[in-house]
């Protein structure tokens, strides 16, 4: 999926370099260009970068309330 219409940066894309290291959306937008020009992708960039966080200190069943609880746009969507 584009998650960066922009730059036509991939979920994929920016999942790796997540897990290269990347551990905001400044420097994601350093590493491939997502989020620096209009911006409108900016919130999904640090929701990804927030569920990683999540998935890394191994609350995934329970992430989607962590994560909800940290950000109101997956409050909105959370079950």
């Amino acid at each position: 999926m584009i998650v960066c219409l922009c730059h036509v940066v991939s979920d994929r894309l920016i999942r790796a370099h997540i897990s290269e290291g990347a551990r905001t959306v400044e420097d994601l937008g350093e590493a491939c260009g997502a989020g620096t020009s209009c911006g409108g992708c900016q919130d999904q960039l640090a929701q990804m970068l927030v569920e990683s966080k999540c998935h890394a200190a191994g609350t995934k069943s329970a992430c989607r309330e962590g994560c909800a609880a940290r950000t109101p746009q997956l409050a909105s969507a959370a079950p």
